[in-house]
């Protein structure tokens, strides 16, 4: 019952910002808390955001994971520059049209969408990469630390959590 009361305080606990412009939002407090620290340690908020995103992978895994994809827009203050990065899940490379048709070359229905066949190569690990290497300024290592310490270490597994499980 300590140990609950414990992490239910360590979560609720606000963070005190080390930076003067910035906001950072996420669907659990612990991915929000990892981007502050990463910003807190000199981050950029491309190296915030993957800080984040690998974050929740970890604590959040049944609605952000590594298993996934998705995009991210980015805008880099400097120049304004506007990014989009694709990070859907792709099909493995020797997939083709040939692999949803039948015996007779007739498309199977849903073979794409539901079963083995529809499972793709996931984008979010080369994306994570790709910004920070990019558009971050600090070594992937570290911003991926926050997420790396609490699969190790654990965390609180919320309601949520536990029902997905």
């Amino acid at each position: 019952m300590i140990m609950l009361m414990l992490a239910v305080l360590l979560i609720g606990a606000p963070v005190r910002p080390a930076f003067a412009a910035a906001a950072i939002a996420s669907a659990h407090p612990l991915a929000t808390q990892a981007g502050a620290r990463v910003l807190a340690a000199g981050g950029n908020a491309f190296d915030a955001a993957v800080a984040v995103a690998a974050t929740l992978a970890v604590v959040e895994p049944f609605g952000s994971g590594l298993g996934g994809g998705g995009f991210w827009l980015l805008r880099r203050a400097r120049d304004g520059r506007e990014i989009v990065v694709d990070a859907r899940e792709r099909a493995p490379g020797a997939a083709g049209p040939a692999l949803f048709l039948d015996a007779a070359g007739r498309p199977v229905p849903g073979a794409s969408i539901d079963g083995p066949l529809a499972a793709g190569i996931p984008g979010l690990p080369a994306a994570l990469a790709h910004v920070a290497g990019q558009y971050g300024t600090r070594p992937l290592a570290e911003t991926l630390q926050p997420a790396i310490e609490h699969a190790r270490a654990g965390f609180p597994v919320g309601d949520a959590y536990h029902r997905a499980a």
